[in-house]
Order: structure tokens, then C-alpha cells, then sequence
């Protein structure tokens, strides 16, 4: 197997991954919608509040948002200032897109092995009105450094691939 087929299952791969980060989103999404707005029903119509609905919109609303991180990586969404790095020329402006990613990689690698550290210590935690393990809604943290982290690797070796071959 070749360099360039690598690249291309891991192109594949990571295609995949976003397609299914989508979905888990996208039903996250209408879960907190539900819940929500059933909240909502219950304490104006009913005036009686569920005591649950605003505390798992706050932990799916933490999903959404750190999943959607991952799929704006992937997707290459994320603000930047691209003004001054516009001007350049092209080489510069890939040497600088790389060296970004390579810090980047760093800084998620670092919250990836941090988020993996806490598990322990959340696992003792019980959310307040859920009753759930915090570990659960604190596992968002190592799972969408790990996807960010992917992401970025490929989109590195594609890069690198792409430049030297």
C-alpha cells in the first residue's frame, strides 16, 4: 500500500467520521429541542416545571458544541484572519496553514489527555436532577479531541502528501 492510497482511506475515513459526528448532532439536536420545548409546555401551560429538562438541555447543548467543534475542523470552518496571510504567496501560505495545525495539534493532544485524566475524578459526581454519572457528560471532552485531533492529522499528511508527491 502506497502513500497515496494512506492518504486516500484516511480521507475516506474522516469523511466518515464527520458524516456520523453530523448525525449524532443533528439528533443530540432535536433531543434538546424536545426537551426543551416540552420544558417550556410544562411550566407555562401546566405550571408545573420539570425539574430535568433544563439540566440535560445544558449537558447536550456542552455536546452539541464541542462535537460541532470537531465538525468545523473537519470542514475547515473555524474563524481566522486571513487578511495579512492572503497577501502572501502560496508557499507561505501553506507553510503557515501547516505550522497552525501543528500547534493546534498540540494544544488538543494536551486537553485530549487532560480530558481523559478527569474521567476518573467526574465518575464520583452525580448531576443534580439527572442522577447520572458527570464522566458521561464530561466524556464529550476526550471524544471531540480525539475526533479534532484526527482531523487535523489528515488534513497534515494529506497536505504533506499533497506538496511532496
Amino acid at each position: 500500500m502506497g502513500a497515496v492510497d494512506l492518504v486516500k482511506i484516511l480521507t475516506r475515513i474522516a469523511k466518515a467520521l464527520d458524516t456520523v459526528t453530523g448525525a449524532v448532532v443533528l439528533g443530540l439536536l432535536a433531543v434538546m429541542l424536545i426537551t426543551t420545548s416540552a420544558g417550556v409546555f410544562w411550566r407555562y401551560a401546566l405550571n408545573s416545571a420539570l425539574s430535568w429538562s433544563e439540566e440535560l438541555g445544558r449537558y447536550l447543548l456542552v455536546w452539541i458544541s464541542f462535537l460541532g467543534a470537531a465538525m468545523a475542523t473537519y470542514r475547515g470552518a473555524h474563524i481566522g484572519i486571513s487578511a495579512f496571510v492572503n497577501l502572501l504567496p502560496r508557499k507561505s501560505r501553506v507553510w503557515i496553514a501547516r505550522t497552525v495545525d501543528a500547534i493546534i495539534i498540540v494544544f488538543v493532544a494536551a486537553i485530549l489527555l487532560n480530558g481523559i485524566t478527569i474521567l476518573p475524578q467526574m465518575s464520583i459526581r452525580v448531576a443534580p436532577t439527572l442522577m447520572v454519572r458527570m464522566d458521561i457528560a464530561y466524556s464529550v471532552i476526550p471524544v471531540s479531541a480525539g475526533i479534532i485531533l484526527f482531523h487535523l492529522l489528515v488534513r497534515l499528511i494529506a497536505g504533506f502528501k499533497e506538496t511532496s508527491g
